[in-house]
């Protein structure tokens, strides 16, 4: 009868099947950190292009600024404020001329929410000749002046706005609640009816 009897003091182990996991793992490490590799320099690159559009970006705003206030201080020599003052006249004129009550009430019809009508406009003109104008507004809707204000927002004729008081109207005792809102928004008026015949004429002669 024969008997085998294995003397050694460690288990025996599959050195190919460890070398070959071994391998694998390592592979795969290496594909893993040049993925890594190659995403780290993408996002760099990304970072700088971002950074120096950026700079870029500042440095041109600042050269606007730094040539509006050049302007603004050639305006206010004092051999030019006449020819300023003359300037912001018939710029204002033209804008007053091209304002339309009409056109404007038209717009507001069309955007207004529903049970919410317009009180009051108040137009103003500011000193770098834009139309600003206050509006107030009453709704049976709390919510009725941030539908009104994405609304114009939407719309090609008025830019930032915003409501500058909201308040709940105490003047009616009965009925529903109502709430009165403050909104201050700068229009930008379409052409006149009369600017655009004359247009027209011009074009078909």
């Amino acid at each position: 009868m024969r008997v085998n009897i294995n003397l050694a003091s460690r288990k025996v182990e599959d050195v190919h099947r460890f070398y070959t996991l071994w391998r694998g793992s390592l592979s795969a490490m290496a594909v893993l950190t040049i993925v890594l590799a190659v995403l780290a320099y993408l996002k760099y690159t990304n970072d700088s292009q971002t950074a120096v559009e950026a700079r870029d970006l500042q440095q041109k705003i600042t050269a606007l600024q730094r040539e509006r206030n050049e302007l603004r201080a050639f305006e206010n020599l004092p051999e030019n404020r006449e020819v300023t003052q003359q300037k912001q006249f018939w710029n204002s004129q033209i804008l007053k001329r091209s304002f339309s009550w009409t056109l404007l009430f038209n717009e507001l019809q069309r955007i207004m929410p529903a049970r919410a009508y317009l009180n009051s406009v108040s137009p103003e003109l500011t000193k770098d000749n834009r139309l600003k104008l206050k509006l107030e507004i009453t709704g049976d809707h709390k919510g009725n002046d941030i539908e009104l204000v994405e609304r114009m927002e939407s719309s090609k004729h008025f830019h930032s706005t915003r409501v500058v008081d909201e308040q709940q109207d105490k003047s009616e005792t009965k009925g529903p609640v109502l709430y009165k809102f403050q909104i201050e928004t700068y229009y930008t008026p379409s052409a006149t009816p009369s600017a655009n015949s004359a247009t027209t004429s011009k074009g078909g002669a």
